[in-house]
């Protein structure tokens, strides 16, 4: 066996304890960091779905044709919206934050995907706002019409913020992990005895 493989599996092997230590010691402060972010962007979620729920609440009793369906979808997008940032704020009070390598890396994944899908899922929404807005000009009745404009509209509304907010909530977890989390997974240590190049997954 040449002699560096037998050096690299000799380090690994007698990593010293007090380098050990140091991955852990991390792991809570930055699994705290992430459920803050998480809590923050939340907090925006609510604030738009909040103003969704009072501006589009009042403007839909005031309003006829298009823009009447229009707020209407917009204060049904804020009802949901508003739930999901609440159920997540209070969810998160009670979580028990991991403290170990496999669950924090499955965490910060979990998280990661949930959005990237999200985000995904906000272009569905804007697709099927156009769809709509096309759809109406092939309806009979002007109820109709002026009801799938107004719902399409909302939906472009709905989805391009929900689109952006995905997909900067991704971009900030990515970010989070690339410098706080993956450094810690996978780097060179040295010891008072050994160096040891480590992957911790």
């Amino acid at each position: 066996m040449p002699f560096l493989l037998r050096l690299l599996l000799l380090s690994v092997l007698t990593f010293p304890a007090a380098a050990q230590q140091t991955l852990p010691a991390a792991l809570p402060e930055y699994n705290a960091q992430r459920t803050l972010l998480d809590q923050r962007g939340m907090r925006v979620l609510g604030a738009w779905a909040v103003g969704n729920v009072g501006i589009s609440g009042a403007r839909a009793f005031a309003t006829d044709g298009p823009e009447k369906y229009f707020h209407q979808m917009n204060v049904g997008w804020g009802v949901v919206n508003l739930a999901l940032a609440g159920s997540a704020l209070v969810s998160a009070r009670h979580t028990t934050l991991p403290t170990d390598r496999a669950s924090t890396a499955k965490a910060q994944l979990h998280t990661e995907n949930l959005y990237l899908l999200n985000t995904g899922l906000d272009v569905a929404y804007v697709a099927t706002g156009f769809y709509l807005k096309e759809r109406a000009r092939s309806r009979s009745t002007q109820r109709q019409q002026d009801r799938l404009t107004g719902y399409g509209r909302s939906l472009l509304l709905q989805g391009g913020f929900l689109f952006a907010f995905d997909g900067l909530m991704f971009a900030a977890h990515h970010a989070h992990g690339k410098s706080g989390l993956y450094p810690l997974l996978s780097h060179v240590q040295a010891g008072p005895n050994a160096i040891a190049f480590v992957v911790k997954l």
